[in-house]
């Protein structure tokens, strides 16, 4: 607990005045002093409180660090197995004297180590520990942490419905969405060819596990009155399901360029992975928490970071496809969104990236990759724009050897890379490219809007936007031509507009009423979407409804495949 406050107040910039200078050092300490008395007490050996020790050490582990770690991943495994010695799996234990307080703890540790299991395994692009019919264990009752429930409690107090939220309804949300993700993953992973009706059928799974997350916790109106810890979980919760989808229909993902029976997966996948990317803007820029306006970038973590590079790895895929088939020139589709829009998103996170490159080597390696994609993708648009006749000249006076849109040599091969300290992100800090407004200015002006007061200026996380004043108490006035993502709107009834309305005005090609931006409601009737979307004499493939799955899209790898992508050695899926 030590270890992790300490970790806290470097993560706010807020160190106590004895503390200041001291708290990296004494995180370190403590974390020292814990493994000694790990070991001192013989860890491998069953003891009351082992567990909970364990995992707190598990959590400060994965919050010291941006980058994922794999020794999160490795204690991760140690825990399950001690867990699972001490029969934290089983739901009774008639050898163990228990009392229900206990037993009701022990549920709430084991949906944790479980969810923990999937979520970090997933992100080291290794199986899970923890079968799948182990899943189906009992999860936490949703009670109140009050007198009735304690050591001396002779009963459980009644569950609460969903709806009530309680300290434990979190854990509770986030255990359902990581189960669902880790049974699609599981069935996903292991066929070879698997029906797209049964494609549909999981989707239709992952969106009533999503719906049946209470209210709270799902992403809508944002009001300064919301807390830090409410508005991290909303985004927490949204990313795993949207997450969820986009592994699951990633798969179909270059079929339907060509056969558009699956254009529901395209749509799926891609607006999903925009809405992940929106998330990340979202976080990086001051939004309503705690009665004032602030950042989350603070508390981003590695999970979050490796959630942005699966959706920017498949973004930049079908980016890719697109540059290479005839289908780039074909029509819009309803509720898909369009290649400037995509190109758009991962050029708004490479820069949120080179802004978090000093903190997380996965950053500073996302940014570099990521503005060659963009810079590719943006001469791609321009050499098709021409016409054939410039084209050709334009071949004639390139020296022989040489290719459109090369990347520098050894910027990328198959596997993991390091960047180069002078590439090309380095100096993009005094550059107004790091802008986040440039180009995507609203120009309105709304004297509701201005920035909340921090209680002292080390308090407020730094905003990615340098120029932007000092917030003002409880204003909310004064601020002109903001960009689109550094505060949320009121509407004309004083409540605050949701994501969709406010990314329809920052991006004017997009159709609001396609309602790609929220994949997350429960559709019941996705062939019958897919019909209505199918423009008239499309293309339709008359072959089985079974295709072997292409390896060449690594979502466990993200880095890998994006430095493929912009080495041109992937070759699109």
């Amino acid at each position: 607990m030590l270890r992790i406050a300490m970790l806290d107040y470097l993560r706010e910039g807020d160190e106590p005045l004895e503390y200041e200078g001291k708290c990296h050092d004494l995180a370190s300490t403590y974390r020292n002093r814990f493994t000694d008395c790990l070991i001192l007490a013989d860890y491998t050996h069953p003891q009351e409180s082992l567990i909970e020790a364990l995992i707190m050490h598990q959590y400060g582990e994965y919050v010291g660090s941006r980058d994922a770690r794999s020794s999160v991943w490795v204690l991760g495994g140690m825990i399950v197995r001690l867990a699972m010695r001490m029969g934290y799996h089983q739901e009774s234990q008639p050898s163990l004297p228990s009392t229900p307080f206990k037993t009701e703890m022990r549920r709430r540790a084991w949906a944790f180590i479980r969810q923990c299991d999937i979520l970090v395994s997933f992100q080291m692009g290794l199986p899970s520990m923890i079968s799948s019919r182990m899943l189906e264990a009992p999860l936490p009752r949703n009670i109140h942490d009050d007198d009735s429930f304690n050591e001396n409690s002779v009963t459980l107090p009644p569950a609460l419905p969903d709806s009530e939220p309680t300290q434990i309804s979190y854990l509770i949300a986030k255990t359902k969405l990581a189960f669902g993700f880790a049974r699609a993953l599981e069935e996903i992973t292991e066929a070879s060819t698997m029906p797209w009706e049964r494609i549909l059928e999981i989707d239709r799974e992952l969106r009533h596990i999503y719906d049946d997350v209470p209210d709270y916790y799902k992403i809508g109106h944002l009001s300064s009155d919301d807390s830090l810890v409410l508005v991290s979980c909303r985004f927490v919760l949204s990313s795993i399901h949207h997450k969820s989808l986009c592994v699951v229909h990633s798969r179909f993902l270059e079929i339907a360029r060509s056969d558009y029976r699956f254009i529901y997966s395209r749509r799926v996948c891609l607006s999903s992975a925009m809405s992940i990317l929106r998330f990340q803007a979202i976080q990086n820029q001051d939004i309503p928490v705690d009665g004032r306006l602030r950042s989350l970038t603070n508390y981003q973590t590695s999970l979050a970071i490796h959630e942005y590079l699966l959706a920017a790895t498949i973004i930049t895929a079908d980016l890719s496809s697109s540059a290479t088939d005839n289908t780039a020139n074909q029509q819009p589709i309803n509720g898909v969104p369009t290649r400037s829009e995509m190109i758009k998103a991962l050029s708004l996170s490479a820069r949120i990236f080179a802004q978090m490159q000093d903190q997380s080597m996965e950053a500073y390696k996302a940014a570099d990759v990521l503005q060659m994609l963009v810079k590719k993708f943006e001469a791609e648009d321009q050499n098709s724009a021409r016409s054939p006749k410039e084209r050709q000249s334009a071949e004639i006076g390139r020296p022989t050897g040489t290719r459109p849109n090369a990347i520098r040599p050894g910027s990328g091969s198959s596997g993991r890379q390091t960047t180069h300290p002078g590439s090309s992100l380095r100096t993009t800090d005094k550059s107004p490219s790091m802008n986040f407004s440039s180009g995507l200015n609203l120009g309105f002006a709304d004297d509701r809007h201005t920035q909340q007061p921090s209680r002292g200026p080390s308090r407020l996380s730094q905003s990615v936007h340098p120029e932007m004043s000092n917030p003002k108490k409880m204003g909310m006035e004064g601020i002109a031509n903001l960009d689109p993502l550094a505060s949320w709107p009121e509407s004309h009834d004083g409540s605050l507009v949701t994501q969709s309305s406010l990314l329809t005005q920052m991006f004017p090609d997009f159709d609001g009423s396609a309602n790609w931006m929220t994949p997350e409601q429960t559709d019941d009737s996705s062939q019958s979407i897919v019909e209505d979307r199918v423009p008239s004499g499309a293309p339709v493939s008359t072959e089985a409804n079974g295709f072997n799955y292409s390896a060449g899209l690594s979502l466990t790898d993200p880095m890998s495949s994006l430095w493929n992508f912009s080495s041109g050695t992937s070759g699109g899926f």
